[in-house]
């Protein structure tokens, strides 16, 4: 698999907006040669793929088209869940190892561009020096390993349409993207339709693979064909409610609609399953509320003896 390099970007000051330039040189020990960011440091350089620019509301992405970015390296055709730590990467003679996704950031998320890039960024270290322009190939040359204790997880889209490749899984790869972030490995992703059979021979599969986190999207309203609770209902041992009422109550600051989900959360053995809405909007703005959560229920539903309260 390969992608493209869409720019390159330089900034003589730190804390400044770089701009984009037409040939950039890769130094080990430094990063992007004139880039103040440079340096023997782990953050040397720094690389943000386009994909997610779907994340961003469509009212910011304005300010993206001008390459007014905060990064090196922008790229295109390269899926982010595919870009973890340890991956190297090829442009040209030049190779670049990934040490870094995302990095501390004071920009709340309304903020727009700072906090999407402060997010979804790559960051990491030179390793081969090499001339670099922009329209080049960048290719995986070795794929980033999952730690010893990574999250697995299955991904499950209920849409008629998209199984039927009428409409993208844009709600599908949001999941993706929060799995990437968490550092977790996607044992299966999956686009099925409405169909009650189905859906609960695909939770049983992440079941009896013994997943750590499965993650449903679509199928949670009062249309005849939204199943998806009820089949979820008739697979988990018990409810962890939480999760579906954190979500409803963000959604109802956007929308009264939110008061028809049925979405559902609980778990079967040692398997968490939670319902998202269908609508990719509403995926994201969920698992921004729920994502904190997630990797505490999966280390207490794996034995984890520690005490879920903090000290004050």
């Amino acid at each position: 698999m390969h992608g493209h390099l869409i720019s390159i970007n330089v900034g003589k000051i730190r804390g400044v907006p770089k701009h984009p330039v037409g040939e950039g040189v890769l130094t080990p020990d430094w990063g992007l040669k004139g880039d103040a960011h440079g340096g023997d440091w782990d953050r040397q350089i720094s690389l943000f793929p386009l994909e997610t620019m779907a994340l961003v509301p469509k009212a910011l992405r304005a300010t993206f088209e001008d390459n007014a970015f905060s990064e090196n390296l922008t790229v295109e055709g390269l899926p982010p869940e595919i870009l973890r730590v340890g991956t190297v990467l090829k442009i040209g003679e030049a190779k670049i190892k990934i040490l870094q996704i995302g990095k501390e950031t004071f920009e709340p998320p309304e903020s727009g561009r700072p906090y999407i890039v402060s997010r979804e960024g790559r960051f990491g270290r030179v390793l081969t020096e090499g001339h670099i322009k922009p329209g080049d190939i960048v290719e995986i040359v070795e794929e980033g390993a999952y730690e010893p204790d990574a999250p697995k997880l299955a991904l499950i889209t209920l849409s008629d349409k998209g199984s039927r490749g009428e409409r993208e899984d844009i709600s599908g790869r949001f999941l993706l993207w929060y799995a990437t972030r968490m550092g977790g490995q996607v044992l299966f992703s999956d686009v099925i339709p409405d169909d009650k059979p189905v859906i609960k021979e695909r939770l049983l599969k992440g079941i009896e693979a013994g997943v750590d986190l499965i993650l449903t999207t679509g199928g949670t309203g009062l249309s005849p064909r939204d199943v998806t609770p009820d089949v979820t209902r008739e697979v988990i041992d018990r409810e962890v409610p939480g999760f579906a009422e954190a979500m409803r109550a963000e959604s109802l600051k956007k929308t009264p609609h939110a008061m028809i989900s049925r979405a559902v959360s609980g778990v079967a053995g040692k398997t968490l399953i939670i319902n998202l809405p269908g609508s990719p909007k509403a995926v994201a703005e969920c698992m921004e509320v729920i994502f904190p959560a997630l990797r505490h229920a999966i280390d207490k539903l794996r034995g984890d003896p520690t005490e879920c309260a903090t000290e004050l």
